[in-house]
């Protein structure tokens, strides 16, 4: 088992249901018995969310496995469909019911219902929650992009269709999904650096998108992979049916920001904007960084500054350590060590020194200290 997160890694069924809960529109089909129907725990206590995944399962019990489990499926899934009426419908399976192999996702496609049907076939005993997260992503992406599909031959979409066009350029954000680590906050940490940028983001998946936000997915320039582990496989197949270029690189860290402007910078055929490389062909870190700053405090700084507080951001990092540091802010846990009434002035000392000296570092007292 691996420790993803805040828990273990389940089986790709859950990863199903994490895209399946992060979109609008979309239902799940789930085969499974009593014991595996725990979604709405999930995404309820885990996720906090303040509504039921979309999700139905067979709920089979011991008892059905004499008679015909099918119609039961067939049962569930046509009740789904006329009660949820989504625009797009899963059907898989659960590790237990994958033993029974009735087949759930060759019986919807039999059924001929009114909205596209994505079979899932997701190995339970070979793969696990992120995998499934991903095939299911793919999955919907290829299913609801077929009709698109360029013919055989003809030549992929220019990148600078934005110039003839008259706007920005536009790119996608691919990955982010509930149950993930702190997805809300890298997208919108992410939408600001490219509108800094000059870029619009144009779809935002699978996390509050729709399956019509998919089919507009070809519509953007290049496509942004924020987490491998959900998007990378759905990023490869758009780039090969497509055309679409693929920035791989996650702007964490002052290296990573700047890489990940320069390639998409490329991906998109445009170039930087004078605030972020106003020596022309300079690309710094310091700038990148100093401009997204700007943009997340809702600044902008201007050109001439810009190298001016680049080069004050260690003073001020300093600078900020003088004032009095209250003693929770001080991370140190020397044991189970607590200064008593006769040995706190080893500690005393310690706080006034980081208070008074800015180029002071920070350690806590060693043990000959507190013993005197």
């Amino acid at each position: 088992m691996e420790l993803t997160l805040w828990t273990y890694e389940g089986p790709p069924h859950v990863g199903a249901m994490r895209i399946a809960a992060s979109m609008q529109g979309v239902h799940y089909v789930l085969h499974a018995p009593q014991g595996d129907t725990y979604a709405d725990l999930l995404f309820t206590m885990i996720e906090r969310r303040d509504q039921r995944p979309p999700v139905t399962y067979t709920t089979f019990q011991a008892r059905d496995l004499g008679g015909d489990t099918a119609e039961l499926v067939k049962r569930s899934i046509r009740d789904a469909a006329d009660r949820f009426q989504p625009q797009a419908l899963l059907v898989g399976e659960s590790c237990t019911a994958e033993l029974i192999q009735d087949q759930p996702g060759a019986l919807a496609q039999g059924m001929n219902l009114p909205m596209p049907v994505v079979t899932l076939e997701l190995p339970a005993y070979s793969k696990k929650e992120n995998w499934g997260a991903a095939e299911t992503l793919y999955q919907l992406i290829r299913t609801l992009l077929k009709p698109q599909l360029p013919p055989a031959g003809l030549s992929k979409p220019d990148p600078k269709r934005w110039q003839e066009q008259g706007r920005r350029p536009r790119v996608n954000l691919l990955g982010p999904s509930l149950l993930g680590f702190r997805c809300r906050d890298d997208v919108r940490e992410v939408r600001v650096l490219l509108d800094e940028l000059g870029i619009d983001t144009h779809v935002v998946a699978p996390l509050g998108a729709s399956p019509e936000d998919l089919c507009r997915i070809p519509q953007a320039e290049a496509n942004i992979c924020l987490y491998p582990e959900i998007a990378d496989s759905s990023c490869r197949w758009l780039e090969r049916q497509f055309g679409m270029p693929t920035v791989s690189t996650v702007p964490i860290g002052i290296g990573a920001t700047e890489t990940f402007c320069i390639r998409l910078s490329s991906a998109t055929t445009s170039v930087l904007r004078d605030s972020l490389c106003p020596s022309g062909k300079q690309r710094s870190a310091e700038h990148v960084v100093m401009a997204f700053a700007s943009a997340t405090h809702g600044r902008r700084l201007a050109p001439s500054t810009m190298t001016q507080r680049a080069e004050r951001t260690e003073t001020r990092i300093r600078s900020s350590t003088s004032h009095a540091l209250p003693w929770r802010k001080v991370r140190w846990t020397p044991g189970k060590i607590r200064p008593q009434s006769g040995k706190a002035t080893a500690t005393s000392s310690f706080i006034s020194r980081v208070s008074s000296s800015p180029s002071t570092t920070m350690r806590p007292p060693r043990a000959e200290e507190l013993a005197r």
